[in-house]
């Protein structure tokens, strides 16, 4: 009995698996766009808005970067001495992270595939990356109006900005240069208070600001890694007597910046407008 419960539940649960897969797909025929549009005083108060909710995600998302990069410029200069490197290896701790090195991961490979057919205007892979949200239906009808990478590039921008909704899709739409719609000779909807030289203007600071993002969210991860591994090491470092012996000798001013960034308490690293809360120092070797 027992098992036949788990072979049902099994067999529920794929059933609902086929069917988030398959729900958006099957409504977009009857998908359109309301008549309603934003006016011109709103279209400026939302975009104002979420460009400034976009800046704050992005300085968030880069606090990892920012104190590896830090790390890796204070470790560069002792570790090019080769008698730091000869007393590291002797130390065990030739085993220097990546990041230390080289600095944060600033590319990713690019995932390449062959383009699939629209399915009723949509992108396949836009209907998959969404396949798990309660998706408006008006949604699609906006995003039906671009080509499948701009698709593509505005279902990233939803999820990771938290923001499946039709108001935000319309933004985007709105926000989308002529060269990246379906029909870019249908013209333009003009919006009181704003002129097409502001427009442009918004397109453009938009678009830059939503790729710095994609960018950074995709990133923000491995960065995260990377710090945790370059930190840790540098605790090993600076519980070792001898090696903190001689960075105390011959490069002072970075064994203080060492000990202040690992004084730092985690997830308040790179945001240098706010005070570093006080709290338990870790005990290391000063000479």
């Amino acid at each position: 009995m027992t098992e036949r419960r788990k072979v049902l539940g099994l067999e529920a649960a794929d059933r609902l698996l086929q069917n988030n897969r398959t729900r958006h797909a099957a409504l977009l025929e009857k998908m359109h766009e309301p008549t309603r549009w934003f006016t011109g005083p709103w279209l400026c108060k939302t975009y104002q808005a979420e460009c400034q909710r976009t800046r704050d995600m992005i300085a968030e998302a880069i606090i990892s970067r920012h104190l590896l990069e830090t790390i890796t410029e204070v470790f560069g200069y002792p570790i090019k001495q080769e008698s730091f490197r000869r007393l590291l290896s002797a130390e065990s701790l030739a085993s220097v992270p990546k990041a230390l090195t080289e600095g944060p991961t600033l590319n990713l490979l690019a995932e390449s595939s062959a383009p699939r057919p629209l399915v009723n205007g949509v992108s396949p892979e836009v209907i998959e990356l969404l396949q798990d949200w309660n998706v408006p239906p008006q949604v699609f009808a906006s995003l039906r109006k671009m080509v499948p990478e701009r698709q593509l590039k505005a279902a990233k921008l939803m999820i990771a900005l938290k923001r499946v909704s039709f108001h935000y899709a319309q933004l985007l739409a709105t926000l989308t240069p002529a060269s990246q719609l379906v029909d870019p000779s249908r013209p333009r909807k003009k919006f009181v208070g704003v002129t097409a030289n502001e427009l442009a203007i918004m397109e453009a600071e938009f678009d830059l600001l939503n790729d710095q993002f994609l960018f950074c969210a995709s990133l923000r991860g491995t960065w995260a890694l990377e710090l945790i591994a370059a930190r840790l090491y540098l605790d090993r470092v600076m519980e070792n007597a001898r090696v903190v012996r001689h960075l105390a000798r011959d490069f002072p001013q970075q064994l203080a910046r060492f000990q202040t960034i690992l004084d730092i308490p985690t997830r308040q690293e790179a945001l240098p407008s706010q005070p570093v809360k006080p709290g338990p120092r870790r005990t290391h070797f000063v000479f």
